[in-house]
């Protein structure tokens, strides 16, 4: 129980320092904004920035299939075992889309 109240002040300390600070940055899109709302950088860097517990997304761009990643990203059935990635299956299927399309664009 405690690692979960860690991980959560984790993912919330992440959500809160990596907000757009100017216009510019908040004109950066819908995924981007997606995964600085959802704390993703707190374990994943993006372009050099962000956490390094896990991969970055250049990495997991580079390793997983759209499908995998949506795996991934939905975890209803708790099939990442002891990995530390929240569910992201309260999201719309529209946010969802967003994020798979970032992480792994269509071909």
């Amino acid at each position: 129980m405690d690692r979960t109240w860690l991980i959560i002040a984790v993912v919330l300390l992440s959500a809160l320092t990596t907000l757009p600070a100017n216009s510019e940055e908040a004109d950066d899109g819908p995924a981007r904004k997606l995964i600085n709302f959802q704390g993703c950088k707190a374990c994943h860097a993006l372009e050099g920035d962000g956490g390094t517990v896990a991969d970055s997304f250049e990495e997991i761009r580079a390793k997983l299939s759209r499908a995998e990643i949506r795996l991934k990203l939905v975890n209803t059935a708790g099939r990442h075992g002891r990995s530390m990635i929240p569910d992201f299956s309260p999201l719309s299927q529209e946010e969802l889309e967003t994020l798979i399309n970032f992480i792994q664009p269509e071909p």
